[in-house]
């Protein structure tokens, strides 16, 4: 069946036949402890058997300076984020020691995890670090079966409070009518091969044991395979990757999206065979 193991170090856990999850459910650092602090609120690493499947860029501290700011930014991550911000955000560069390092200048206030009023396997995450900027609450929904072979995802982002639909409300305003656009990426392990599948409407991931899994959606957003790359200790430079990104926008106080991962059958000409 499906574990749900407590909070360790602000990571809830999720585990289901031989896939696992992990998701950063905890309020960002602050202060003098978020010099290395990522702007990863709710995003979450999938493991298939051991094999790295949706991972985080990583830590870009030993490629430079610059590598290192781009890998705490929240398009880095896993999980969704409002074009052009992040989740938290960094403050400028301050001597840390000998070296300058910047700080989580702003983070969410509220980060909170539920489990009590969904399916006995699903687990739900919320954070509000758009609510100072866009109005925007994140509220994420995490599924996985319990043979670890289908996961499902839901994602919203919308006004929850008066004051953030007043917010909301006035940023729309002042934007016009073209929303607030926002991503959700799925950064894949390098070792992965993706293709897009289904005219477009879907994309293939082949694991290094020939394991595939299948990536769909509801439709309400745009999907496109884009490049990535992952900062890799140890390595001369950061690997090229892939990563699955679905674009969509708030245009009426919230905009949710459906999406799963499903494993496809291990030999579809022998199942389908009449």
């Amino acid at each position: 069946g499906v574990r749900r193991e407590p909070m360790a170090m602000g990571f809830a856990r999720i585990q289901g036949g031989r896939a696992s999850l992990i998701i950063d459910a905890a309020p960002p650092p602050r202060g003098m402890e978020s010099a290395n602090g990522h702007a990863s609120t709710l995003a979450f690493e999938m493991t298939s058997g051991r094999r790295p499947l949706i991972v985080n860029c990583g830590s870009g501290v030993h490629f430079g300076r610059d590598w290192a700011r781009a890998g705490r930014a929240t398009a880095s991550h896993s999980t969704l984020s409002i074009f052009g911000y992040s989740s938290s955000r960094l403050g400028p560069e301050r001597l840390f020691g000998r070296a300058p390092r910047a700080y989580l200048a702003k983070t969410p206030k509220n980060v909170w995890t539920r489990s009590d009023d969904l399916t006995e396997t699903g687990q739900l995450f919320g954070h509000d670090g758009y609510s100072e900027t866009h109005g925007m609450t994140h509220i994420r929904e995490l599924d996985l079966s319990a043979d670890g072979r289908t996961l499902h995802g839901r994602d919203t982002l919308g006004a929850m409070t008066p004051q953030d639909i007043a917010r909301f409300d006035q940023i729309f305003e002042r934007e016009g009518l073209r929303g607030i656009p926002f991503d959700i990426r799925f950064h894949l392990h390098p070792d992965c091969d993706a293709t897009l599948d289904m005219g477009g409407h879907a994309v293939s991931v082949a694991l290094r044991t020939g394991e595939i899994w299948v990536f769909r959606h509801d439709g309400v957003a745009e999907l496109a395979l884009e490049p990535s790359v992952y900062l890799e200790k140890g390595r001369i430079r950061p690997r090229p990757s892939l990563q699955i990104v679905l674009s969509a926008r708030v245009l009426d106080r919230a905009c949710q999206i459906g999406w799963t991962f499903s494993q496809a059958r291990d030999n579809p000409s022998a199942n389908d065979a009449p």
